[in-house]
């Protein structure tokens, strides 16, 4: 048997102080009671007016905050999230979980160790809950799937996400994939992630309406064709099939210490992989070139130097800066990513057309 978590030790030993204080009997058990939330909102409406009651949170050594905030809802939670914090679960985790509970995506879910620890538990389970698109490569969007975020525009260059948040979507974080796709794709198109990892970049395109491509060297869903970018242009695959080019194509490429090879290598690596992908974009599209916050300043310059030089080589320009560079971090600051962004030109019309 799980040991009973510290959080709901106290939560059940408050109630019975506070039952007992209104000369009552409560048994706290783990499927929710009414009379537990009308008990507290008549010990919360006496707490704000003054009275005696806040001695009953110093002598259990709680905070009135703490209480009023936090520990006074778990009254109003679900037997799932009620059974995990009794069995041990994080307390500020589950406080964000009502949705996935409301939505049956707890049942089955057990949480032991670090937060850290469930953070992780939490992700694999709700990963085996998500829908597997159909086809490898080409993903269509589910039928119905509309768009329902913000557009961002070019203003906002910092986009802060909370820290801690469940993110069972690996690599890029959820609400950075979102509002990336949400920037530079404003309508139906098509968004291609050919370094895909575990797939965030398609997911949440098909979850905001768009057709997606999803492709990896190493590919971890079954829905992700393997495809090395260096062994060949990425637009000339894309004509196998569909002659279609990308409004957004996210690279989120390893850093050379992943891939074991120097700093000056890298950059002739990044550049002929971005060589590959030039193509695949539609005139007048984006592509977005992830860098980590955690690379080292050379690093960061060497991966912005590939995308300019790159550009420059393949337009016929001489390209300086990216068109757009934006920050995403959590907001505790100890993760997030540069997203440097090169716009390809438009389709000129020729002189003397009409």
């Amino acid at each position: 048997m799980a040991r009973a978590g510290k959080t709901w030790k106290v939560y059940s030993q408050l109630l019975s102080q506070v039952a007992a204080h209104y000369g009552q009997r409560l048994t706290v058990a783990v499927a929710p009671d009414a009379s537990e939330d009308n008990l507290l909102i008549k010990f919360s409406a006496d707490l704000k007016a003054g009275n005696a009651e806040a001695a009953l949170l110093e002598a259990a050594n709680i905070g009135e905050q703490q209480y009023r905030y936090h520990l006074r809802y778990i009254a109003r939670w679900g037997s799932q999230r009620r059974q995990l914090l009794a069995d041990g679960g994080n307390f500020q985790l589950l406080e964000g979980l009502s949705k996935l509970e409301k939505d049956g995506l707890l049942e089955g879910l057990q949480l032991s160790g670090s937060k850290a620890q469930q953070v992780r538990q939490l992700s694999d389970h709700t990963r085996q809950l998500l829908p597997v698109p159909s086809g490898s490569g080409w993903l269509a969007p589910a039928p119905g799937t509309t768009r329902k975020v913000q557009v961002y525009d070019d203003r906002q260059v910092v986009w802060l996400y909370p820290a801690g948040e469940v993110d069972f979507l690996e690599g890029l974080h959820p609400y950075v994939a979102r509002s990336l796709i949400a920037r530079y794709v404003p309508t139906q198109g098509v968004v291609a992630d050919p370094m895909a990892g575990d797939g965030v970049v398609p997911q949440m395109a098909l979850q905001l309406g768009h057709t997606a491509w999803a492709s990896d060297v190493a590919p971890a869903q079954p829905y992700i064709r393997q495809l090395d970018l260096l062994g060949g242009k990425l637009g000339e695959i894309f004509g196998e099939e569909y002659r279609v080019a990308a409004d957004l194509l996210v690279l989120h490429p390893p850093l050379p210490e992943t891939l074991k090879i120097s700093e000056p290598r890298y950059t002739d690596w990044l550049e002929d992989i971005l060589e590959n992908c030039w193509e695949a974009v539609k005139a007048g599209g984006h592509l977005a070139l992830i860098v980590p916050i955690t690379a080292s300043v050379p690093v960061f310059a060497r991966a912005e130097r590939a995308l300019t030089d790159s550009a420059s080589k393949i337009f016929g320009e001489d390209i300086e800066v990216p068109t757009f560079t934006h920050l995403a971090v959590s907001r505790d600051g100890k993760e997030g990513w540069h997203i440097l962004v090169y716009r390809t030109p438009a389709i000129k019309e020729a002189e003397g057309d009409e």
